[in-house]
């Protein structure tokens, strides 16, 4: 009679121990699976990222609590810099001016990374455009205009067709097109050389079609330069930026000041949540049209 009531409780034993293997068995596969690694590590690299942005603008707000500064608000502005769609509507909506993305002209030779070196002008293919940026919509309560970067000043023959064709794009959307805007990193010693390029292109646009460009702030250097001033014979308005990738540069107010006596229409462009003293003395300046936030 015992051994056969030890006999049963061994098996009972061992029977639960058996469940107890697959329980810890199934639970361990859950654990380890692809779906479940994956999933986790999606959310570890969600969790990183918001939390790299939040570190971003949480330093920001730090250092510009520190240094009396303030960190640059989109719902302040109304003219924007827009490279890929906002998360934002918001931000759209509260425009009156759009400077949109629409592609980049260099040399299809030389990577995107490498302008402006003697090395590379040498070996330089012409410029070619490449489109990129927001297709054709409606807009039409905004002003538009169609932004290109540049890498390089000798273009190929089709880029002004390419580029003419692009704006009735845009104007056949029922958009109020104010022209095209070209973004290029001049070094301040060839102005000369860029406002000849300027010129060149505004012969070809349309009449009814304006060309804006953006500039360095060392430009200012140039303010009363003749090779500056060239810059007017060709461009409707010059955006002179005061940031290097997300960041604020220092001491922008010093070349701002320069400025002063520019002969033609200019604007600041400015970061979004970059840090900012202001600009107060450019406010009685008949030329300064405000400010354009490049939005991150």
């Amino acid at each position: 009679m015992i051994k056969n009531q030890q006999k049963y409780k061994g098996l009972v034993l061992r029977s639960i121990g058996l469940i107890v293997l697959v329980f810890a068995a199934f639970i361990y596969n859950q654990i380890t699976s692809p779906a479940a690694t994956h999933k986790s590590e999606n959310s570890q690299k969600t969790q990183s990222v918001d939390s790299h942005l939040n570190s971003v603008h949480s330093l920001n707000t730090a250092t510009a609590t520190a240094t009396g500064d303030e960190i640059i608000n989109t719902k302040d502005y109304e003219q924007f810099w827009i490279w890929t769609p906002p998360e934002d509507d918001a931000k759209l909506s509260q425009a009156h001016t759009l400077y949109i993305l629409q592609g980049e002209i260099r040399p299809p030779n030389i990577p995107y990374y490498r302008p402006n070196t003697n090395e590379n002008a040498v070996h330089a293919a012409l410029a070619t455009l490449t489109p990129q940026g927001l297709g054709v919509r409606s807009l039409s309560d905004k002003k538009i205009w169609l932004v290109y970067r540049a890498t390089s000043q000798e273009w190929s023959d089709e880029v002004m067709a390419q580029l003419i064709e692009r704006l009735e794009k845009w104007q056949r959307a029922g958009n109020q097109v104010m022209g095209i805007q070209i973004d290029y990193d001049a070094p301040t010693y060839q102005l000369d050389k860029y406002a000849k390029l300027l010129r060149h292109v505004r012969q070809q646009l349309p009449a009814h079609y304006q060309l804006s460009v953006t500039g360095l702030l060392d430009w200012s250097n140039q303010a009363e330069d003749p090779q500056f001033m060239q810059l007017s014979d060709a461009v409707d308005e010059l955006v002179i930026q005061t940031y290097q990738g997300t960041t604020t540069l220092t001491n922008y107010s010093r070349y701002l000041k320069k400025l002063e006596n520019l002969p033609f229409d200019f604007k600041v462009g400015i970061v979004e949540d970059g840090q900012w003293q202001g600009a107060a003395f450019l406010e009685n300046n008949p030329h300064f049209k405000g400010y354009v936030v490049f939005l991150r």
